[in-house]
């Protein structure tokens, strides 16, 4: 089967996805963690917009985690489904969290809002990226919305076989400035 729309590749990562267990998606989201680990920009930025994982997608909560104890400010997105759109409000430990659309834990809308503007650091999940650093999302565009506001650092975080060539990306499409996979960096490999 020739992979050439979005859908497609959706069903296809989907499909993939399954063939994963748990347990190696556990170690792999680790090693992509180490590597955002040792990141200079990482390393100094003070508040940092992560989300919080569905199903099998990349974790983020070894960083959120050692985030809390290194004194960075934890900001989370809170799903707006009418609107579609997000906002990113603090947390201040992993009890803050309540389920929210999507099956995804999200913030009190109630706790500190960071808005786009304002971010260091963003941390973006998607179905698919490619080497130009090109993103498909689940297609509601919520994070392109978000992606085209900010002049934050943005961070995508993907699985290998999550990475293609190239992927059929229309305008409103927003890139990332680097993906994170388990086996290393991609940044510089095409502007």
């Amino acid at each position: 089967m020739e992979i050439s729309s979005k859908s497609q590749i959706r069903i296809f990562i989907f499909e993939l996805r399954k063939k994963y267990s748990s347990e190696i998606l556990k170690k792999f989201s680790l090693q992509i963690c180490k590597f955002i680990e040792g990141l200079p920009l990482y390393k100094k930025a003070k508040s940092i917009v992560f989300y919080f994982a569905k199903e099998k997608e990349v974790s983020l909560e070894y960083l959120i985690g050692k985030a809390f104890l290194e004194g960075k400010k934890v900001f989370l997105p809170k799903t707006w489904l009418e609107e579609k759109t997000l906002t990113f409000h603090q947390i201040f430990s992993f009890a803050d969290l309540k389920p929210g659309p999507f099956e995804l834990l999200e913030p009190p809308s109630k706790n500190p809002e960071l808005k786009p503007e304002n971010f260091e650091i963003l941390f973006v999940p998607g179905v698919a990226f490619d080497l130009e650093k090109g993103r498909i999302g689940y297609g509601g565009g919520f994070y392109d919305k978000i992606l085209c506001k900010t002049k934050a650092f943005k961070i995508g975080v993907a699985f290998s076989f999550q990475i293609f060539e190239k992927l059929p990306l229309e305008k409103y499409d927003q890139k990332v400035d680097i993906i994170v996979t388990e086996k290393g960096i991609i940044n510089e490999l095409k502007n």
